[in-house]
């Protein structure tokens, strides 16, 4: 089963044990993802695996980012009484929700300063190749939807298609909430992580503007605000 508490109870076990970020890094990306597998293994968990690796070698902050993120969406999507079947969909979707980035130049993931209009637009693309990238096999059709669509908004201004409300698909909607909490939590190139207190404010003032209200509601009834609960800096 789907097992969030011992996921990261293993992160940071090996955390404490290992010294060096980047051994500790690959011991825990290839650990976790055993951990989070279904009971049943396919090809296409290999297929994913190996998109984190790529992505890992890219950018580790954004697997690191990435395994947080999934974690807690699955946790989200007990809650709210998706079927197993989804809870896979939802597992691999965000797992991969930000592969499109290895299409992304460096220069711009790192840069420590505000991007410009136009880098912005570059990011704005990352939903798109991923959405390339991953939609020829049908094993990805249900969960392609979390990387091409958690950039939406519930009032229409995201990208890249502006879907509005419910057109956005749920998978998607939960994992929006999450990605958000995460990355603001967390340090960027750009700027250091804000506080729970403000993190907390920022998520509900979004509510009915970036965020399904249903999914901000459960999000917080579950206290993935907690930061004990999340491990959010390595």
């Amino acid at each position: 089963m789907l097992n969030h508490p011992d996921t990261q109870q293993t992160f940071i076990k090996l955390r404490i044990k290992d010294t060096d970020s980047s051994t500790t890094d690959q011991k825990f990306i290839s650990y976790d993802l055993r951990m989070m597998k279904q009971c049943f293994i396919s090809d296409y968990d290999i297929r994913i695996e190996r998109w984190l690796r790529a992505m890992d070698l890219y950018d580790s902050e954004i697997t690191t980012h990435t395994l947080r993120v999934t974690a807690l969406s699955l946790e989200m999507g007990r809650f709210i009484g998706l079927t197993n079947d989804e809870l896979v969909y939802l597992q691999y979707g965000t797992l991969l929700h930000d592969i499109g980035k290895l299409g992304i130049p460096n220069t711009i993931i790192q840069k420590p300063g505000k991007l410009s209009a136009y880098e912005y637009r570059v990011v704005q693309q990352h939903p798109i190749y991923a959405n390339e990238w991953i939609g020829k096999g049908e094993d990805y059709e249900p969960a392609k939807v979390i990387p091409l669509f958690h950039h939406e908004k519930w009032d229409g201004t995201g990208y890249p298609y502006g879907l509005k409300g419910e057109e956005i698909p749920l998978l998607a909607r939960i994992v929006a909430v999450v990605d958000v909490w995460d990355a603001i939590t967390s340090d960027r190139p750009y700027r250091k992580a804000m506080s729970n207190s403000r993190a907390i404010n920022l998520i509900k003032s979004e509510t009915g503007h970036h965020f399904d209200p249903a999914a901000v509601d459960a999000f917080f009834q579950l206290g993935l605000y907690q930061a004990q609960r999340i491990p959010s800096t390595f």
